[in-house]
């Protein structure tokens, strides 16, 4: 990170920091669904609908624990890995 980048970080406020780096983390986690949705290609895939409701399972669980964070500042409820 170059000086200027610095310290135009260290003016910003709480709320613009938030904003600065939600906006990309939320675009990663957007892109990273997408590419997910790749996997939906019959064509190239095999898949059960148990394996589909098992995917989806855990990522609702890690979305419901994150908006729970928002809400009461929960932790530790962060699933780590996805594992078969």
């Amino acid at each position: 990170m170059d000086r200027a980048k610095s310290k135009e970080n260290k003016d910003e406020t709480p709320n613009e920091k938030f904003k600065r780096l939600s906006e990309k983390r939320v675009t990663n986690v957007l892109r990273t669904l997408k590419i997910l949705s790749n996997l939906s290609n019959t064509s190239n895939y095999k898949y059960s609908a148990e394996e589909v409701e098992k995917i989806f399972k855990v990522i609702q669980s890690q979305v419901d624990n994150t908006h729970r964070k928002f809400e009461v500042g929960a932790r530790n409820l962060d699933k780590k890995e996805f594992k078969w």
